[in-house]
Parts: C-alpha cells; structure tokens; sequence
C-alpha cells in the first residue's frame, strides 16, 4: 500500500505482528469449523451411545434402554425415557425422564472418558460427573452426583402405601471394573416432611408415621455400606440409627443388620399404633431389621414381628 504526501509518496509498513494476528485468528476459525463440520458429519455418535449405554449397565448391573437418543453439541448425549432394570428385582424398574451426558473430546484420545452428567426423573434433578479411564489393573471409575427434590409419592420399589415428602442425596465414589460396591465412597440423604401411611409390616397395619426431617450419612468400603449416622425428628419424638448392609448380587441377597430407636413423644402410640407393641410407656424403642434384604427379621424391642 502507498501513502502520498505533497509530492511525494511512501510504502505505508504493515507490521509482522499485525499480519501474524490476522493469520493466527484465521487459522483458529478454521479448525473451529473443521472441528464443528467433523462433530455434526462424522462422529460416531451412535457408536458412543452404544458404548455409554454398555457401561452404564455394566457398572449398574442393569438392562437400559433408550426410548429416544440425540446427539448435542460440542460433544454430548441426550437421552429420554430411560429404563433401567436392575439384576434379582424381576419386573420393578427404574425411569429416567432424561439424562444429557457432555463428554470432553481430549480424554477420549486417552482411552478416558469425562463427563457430566444431568438427569431428571421422579420429579428431582441431579448434577455431577463421571470418569471412567483405563489402568493397568482394570478401568477405574469415579462418580459425583448431587440430587434434590424427588417427590416419595413417585419412588418405584417402596413398600406399597402412602407416601409423602421430598429426598435430596449426594454421592461420590470411586472403584475398579464393574463391581462398584467392592470400591468406596460416602453419601448422604435427608428427606423432608416425611409421612407414610397404609402400610403393612409383618401382617400389622402401620400408620401415621410422621417426621419432619431425616438425615442419614453411609460409607462404602470393600463390599460394606455403613450406616454412620440417622437421626430424626417429627411428631413420633426423636430417633436415631445405625448399621450395616453387605451388598450382595443379585441386590435382593444383600445382608441387613440396621438398628433404630426411638424416642417417642407424648401420644405417639395413638398417632402410630403398632409402637403400643413395644410394650413400654413412654422409654425408647428398639427396632432391628437383620437378614436378607429380601426379607428381614424384624424385632421390636427383642419382639420378633415377622
């Protein structure tokens, strides 16, 4: 380019740095659109699907099924009506409303899959990641997930009644290959205005089971899932637990081995008649539930039930 002045006229100087700029900021927007043409046209993401489908039922020791599937951009999954039906629980199943799963694309080259993870079902949402990468003594595997507002009244596989409240939980573990439960990791829950009632236990009749809030705190390691701490508080008075469950395959063979007692409030037995059992006027309560988890003895304070 020239530049006159008077009379005279002089090559006007681009600077290298300016022209290093245009070719970088161009060089970027290609690989963006070569990057975005190669997502959209040639990515196998049915072959993901596939794969992640295959995972997860491992790692679950599950069936899944996908109603309907989609890609996402830049990298990612969209999944509705999820059906997922655990191993030993014949025709109870699980349903997921949806589940997104966005995987970042530098891990796959490395055999490693990182991806968060979203899903709805039930009526509450969860957040949180998953990593799963090849090792020399097998796949490791790391879940994060936090959950909240999951109505009761919609859980599948809780004793038939009626139920009410809100649960809200999260998890995080760690393990190697498929048996999760041989890893470790922590949880918690806490369910909120919980209230149960028409339900049947051991042949009695249980109602009016009312407290406001549950909080419960476990810990998995080499096959055991511990129950460290519940505590409760409602209209029934105050309770508390503790205990273990060794998890077994199929899950209907794990072994129980829970105790929680009670502190009943004043009038407690009229609200909840089956505590009238207990054979006590007003101290606490002990109710243990040990055995397969299929079907547990069930002791209150030392009086077998079933």
């Amino acid at each position: 380019m020239w530049r006159g002045t008077g009379d005279t006229v002089s090559p006007t100087r681009e600077g290298p740095a300016r022209i290093a700029w245009r070719s970088l900021v161009g060089y970027a927007l290609y690989a963006v659109a070569a990057l975005t043409l190669f997502l959209v046209v040639s990515f196998p993401y049915d072959r993901l699907q596939v794969a992640l489908v295959a995972a997860l039922a491992g790692q679950t020791h599950s069936r899944i099924t996908v109603d309907d599937g989609r890609f996402v951009l830049p990298l990612g999954l969209r999944w509705r009506g999820v059906r997922i039906e655990p191993t030993g629980w014949g025709d109870r199943a699980l349903t997921v409303d949806s589940l997104r799963v966005r995987v970042a694309l530098p891990p796959l080259v490395r055999r490693t899959v990182d991806a968060d993870l979203a899903w709805e079902a039930y009526g509450g949402r969860v957040r949180g990641t998953w990593v799963s990468r090849r090792e020399p003594d097998g796949v490791r595997s790391t879940l994060d997930q936090f959950g909240q507002g999951f109505d009761l009244a919609r859980l599948p596989s809780l004793p038939s009644g009626e139920w009410r409240g809100t649960l809200g939980f999260e998890v995080s573990g760690r393990w190697t290959n498929d048996a999760w439960w041989m890893g470790e990791g922590t949880g918690s829950a806490e369910v909120a205005g919980l209230r149960v009632s028409g339900l049947t236990v051991a042949g009695f009749p249980v109602n009016g089971i009312e407290f406001d809030t549950i909080a419960a705190q476990v810990a998995l390691k080499g096959g055991t899932v511990t129950l460290q701490r519940l505590t409760a508080r409602g209209a029934l008075g105050t309770a508390s637990g503790d205990g273990t469950v060794l998890v077994r395959i199929p899950w209907t063979e794990s072994l129980i081995n829970i105790t929680l007692t009670l502190a009943p409030a004043q009038g407690a037995a009229s609200r909840m008649p089956l505590l009238a059992l207990a054979g006590t006027t007003g101290g606490p309560i002990t109710l243990q539930i040990k055995g397969r988890f299929a079907k547990p003895a069930v002791t209150l304070n030392g009086t077998p039930l079933s």
